[in-house]
């Protein structure tokens, strides 16, 4: 599903005038004419122009072009989440909350071990939440158009905290929810209050409504939030669950430039430390137009709901 779903965004990006898109750009003047710098002023606000507005999510040629340049990471990394899920690989069934779900990356890698027979379900219930419509309903298109049968996907174009106290209301509980590089761009775009009310929202939902041997994963930026990340609300989020255990862990990032710590920020090193492998699982000759990298970077926590006692 991967390879299909990286061809149609590809062909789509090379098939778009770029001056039609920049020429309505949200940046205006600022804007670079350039998919790659874009990326980089929203991951890095410091590499933005000066006296530039803050870059943000808006453009759907960017959308695509992001798909192919991160796609094949973020999927990686989940695969590696995934594998490590042990109660959920032998489901027949499961339900997945995506929270910023994006590009769905997380569905991506659920598919992969699908066809790989690592994981057994024959049907796949997928809830992605995203506010961005504009830039994402046509990826979300593709995704539904491409999913293999058993695989049902559906998206929510809404504020996450009112999502989350409208699905506690009803019968729908995942069995497993994802923070796929959602905890760092809600960082990015809100206040702290509001990131803190929306975990003490979330975690309320977990306790309430999540079964035993249900999963959180989050997987993130490998950096705190004074430096952009999100990887402090982790630890927040689990404090405030109850019934549950975690495993926090890192991949080496080939990539840091960091002077406290060349291989990358440490995390996780009461539990699970650096992963013995940070390689990338998918061939990335057809997209290094767009600069694909090779390993995988993020930090990591994975929760497991345990029975009550």
């Amino acid at each position: 599903m991967i390879s299909q779903f990286l061809s149609t965004c590809d062909k789509r990006y090379q098939n778009t005038q770029s001056c039609d898109s920049c020429d309505d750009c949200s940046y205006k003047d600022f804007c670079p004419h350039d998919c790659e710098k874009c990326l980089d002023f929203i991951h890095t606000p410091s590499h933005a122009p000066d006296g530039a507005p803050n870059r943000k999510y808006d453009c759907d040629r960017m959308a695509d072009f992001y798909v192919c340049k991160y796609t094949c990471r973020y999927t990686s990394e989940m695969i590696y989440a995934l594998r490590r899920l042990k109660d959920l690989s032998n489901k027949q069934s499961i339900k997945v909350l995506s929270l910023g779900c994006g590009p769905c990356t997380d569905l991506l890698a659920l598919e992969y071990l699908q066809a790989k027979r690592e994981y057994s379900f024959a049907n796949l219930e997928y809830r992605g939440i995203d506010y961005s419509e504009d830039v994402w309903k046509e990826i979300h298109t593709n995704i539904k158009s491409l999913s293999p049968d058993g695989i049902v996907a559906k998206f929510y174009y809404q504020d996450i905290c009112d999502f989350i106290d409208k699905i506690g209301k009803g019968a729908w509980v995942p069995d497993l929810v994802t923070f796929q590089y959602f905890l760092s761009d809600l960082h990015k775009h809100s206040a702290t209050t509001a990131v803190n009310n929306f975990i003490k929202s979330f975690a309320q939902f977990a306790n309430d409504h999540m079964a035993s041997n249900s999963y959180i994963v989050m997987n993130d930026i490998n950096l705190g939030a004074g430096y952009g990340g999100g990887r402090d609300y982790f630890d927040t989020l689990y404090s405030l669950l109850t019934s549950c255990t975690c495993r926090r862990g890192r991949f080496c990032n080939d990539n840091s430039r960091s002077p406290f710590y060349p291989r990358g920020y440490t995390y996780g090193d009461d539990d699970d430390g650096e992963f013995p492998c940070n390689k990338n699982m998918f061939l990335l000759s057809q997209w290094t137009a767009y600069s694909p990298f090779d390993t995988c970077a993020s930090a990591q926590m994975l929760i497991k709901k345990e029975a009550r006692g």
